[in-house]
């Protein structure tokens, strides 16, 4: 129950007091996590702008449509960009903020061992 009230909800916080490994490949681990989630971050602002500005315009060719063929064209591509942009905002909240919960909510500190060969000890 107290792994559920101390969870991270960044990578960073997720890999802080952890053993992942000698070498440096904890401050390496850190370092790759926090460009993907400023990539991550930066794509989703450049979807969201490009997004509703593609949304803008459909509504306009929706608005100025003549004929219903065009109309009904111009809804779907509406609908299929409004679709895009929700799934886009859903994944990246996924894997930036909900990934780290859920992993640091049910891994153990001490389990988390990525460079390391463990071997069963006989008592």
């Amino acid at each position: 129950m107290m792994s559920l009230l101390n969870v991270a909800w960044s990578w960073t916080e997720f890999f802080q007091g952890r053993n992942v490994g000698g070498d440096g490949s904890k401050e390496v681990l850190e370092e790759v996590f926090g460009i993907i989630s400023i990539v991550l971050w930066v794509a989703l602002g450049i979807v969201g702008a490009v997004g509703a500005v593609y949304a803008i315009y459909l509504g306009f060719q929706l608005a100025r449509a003549d004929e219903q063929g065009k109309r009904d064209d111009a809804k779907k591509h509406l609908i299929t960009v409004v679709i895009a942009i929700g799934v886009t905002v859903a994944l990246v909240l996924i894997f930036n903020t909900f990934m780290p919960a859920l992993i640091s909510a049910f891994v153990q500190p001490e389990s988390v061992n990525f460079g390391e060969q463990s071997s069963p000890q006989i008592p």
